[in-house]
């Protein structure tokens, strides 16, 4: 009996031994990201620098941690689960993200990487398809990772990158949008009540919430990540959308997300003339509809979700030729505040 209870205690004893020999990740946590203002990026297996996009950080991988490219600190994740040097981490005046031309044939204008350039290496945070003429951005597109949480969205000024002068970078401003409207549809048009009515704004195309460190949310915020989006659609539909999206990502993977306008909306002035709707004389249009499309990381299409961006009118709007419409996964509500939206079948949505 004695012998048995000796060998329990043995076993039991090296168990406890393998246990803390078992090595364990480190997890960057809420507090972590929302006191850090380095930028977080790590090299791969093939030496090439990366930006890091999630919670996890393998045990023996290092975390390159920069301010600018001459400034960086390393803390690596141990054994223990527990950084090197504790996170968070913060500087003085870190780089901020800049925007880079690149080629794709899939833009029908000019397409830009947001991101950084550190040692000759361009991170790519998302791209955007812009039309200079218009002042138009036609699309964003950007990869989503999984999260547990959600940190603090950074207040943050809107950055122009020199594409947009100061007048159409205000042509958002309420009352700008309001006598933009008395222009078109004159001094008795009924959609906007009076200057102080918030009824457009900056609809994010790659929003703030897909990225996880406080420097690459604050990336979202610039014009040419934007388009006119009735509010209540933005915070109705929309928002619906964009939660249901982040919550069905898995783990060991991502979503690669595009989002963008079709079309501009077409309303009748006080006389009943048809007339499209700009911001800036005839440059930012509001779009008619919005899209967004979701595949998996192979790029097999998964989701296809298309809303009509108009709250003057109070009928459900016959889908477009290019939506051939499928039972949506989640539940929406069916009206013009939130936003008349159908779901697409992604095999046949042609953008």
């Amino acid at each position: 009996m004695a012998g048995n209870q000796i060998y329990i205690s043995i076993y039991l004893t090296l168990l406890c031994s393998l246990a803390l020999q078992v090595q364990s990740d480190c997890r960057i946590a809420q507090h972590m990201v929302e006191g850090s203002n380095r930028i977080f990026t790590y090299r791969d297996a093939s030496g090439s620098l990366q930006l890091q996009r999630r919670e996890i950080v393998p045990t023996g991988v290092t975390l390159l941690m920069y301010c600018n490219p001459s400034d960086m600190v390393e803390t690596q994740c141990q054994d223990s689960g527990q950084f090197s040097v504790p996170l968070p981490m913060r500087c003085g005046n870190p780089m901020q993200p800049m925007t880079t031309r690149i080629r794709d044939g899939d833009c029908p204008g000019t397409l830009y990487a947001v991101g950084y350039t550190i040692d000759g290496k361009n991170l790519e945070l998302y791209r955007t398809c812009f039309n200079a003429a218009q002042g138009r951005v036609l699309y964003s597109q950007s990869d989503v990772y999984f999260k547990t949480f959600f940190p603090r969205r950074p207040f943050v000024e809107f950055v122009t990158d020199e594409m947009f002068s100061p007048k159409e970078a205000a042509a958002y401003m309420k009352s700008n949008i309001y006598f933009a409207f008395k222009c078109i549809y004159g001094d008795e048009q009924s959609y906007l009540r009076s200057a102080n009515s918030l009824v457009i704004n900056r609809g994010h195309l790659v929003a703030s919430a897909d990225f996880l460190f406080v420097d690459q949310m604050g990336s979202t915020f610039r014009y040419l990540n934007v388009v006119p989006q009735f509010k209540s659609i933005n915070d109705g539909n929309w928002e619906k959308i964009e939660r249901w999206v982040r919550s069905q990502i898995p783990q060991s993977s991502y979503y690669r997300i595009k989002t963008g306008g079709i079309g501009i909306l077409n309303l009748p002035d006080a006389r009943g003339t048809i007339k499209p709707a700009f911001l800036s004389d005839s440059k930012i249009p509001v779009p008619e509809w919005t899209y967004k499309v979701v595949r998996d990381a192979s790029g097999n299409g998964l989701y296809v979700f298309l809303t009509y961006n108009n709250t003057f009118s109070r009928e459900r709007p016959q889908c477009l030729e290019v939506c051939h419409p499928v039972n949506c996964p989640l539940g929406l509500p069916n009206n013009p505040d939130e936003g008349f939206t159908f779901c697409c079948d992604p095999r046949q949505f042609p953008l």
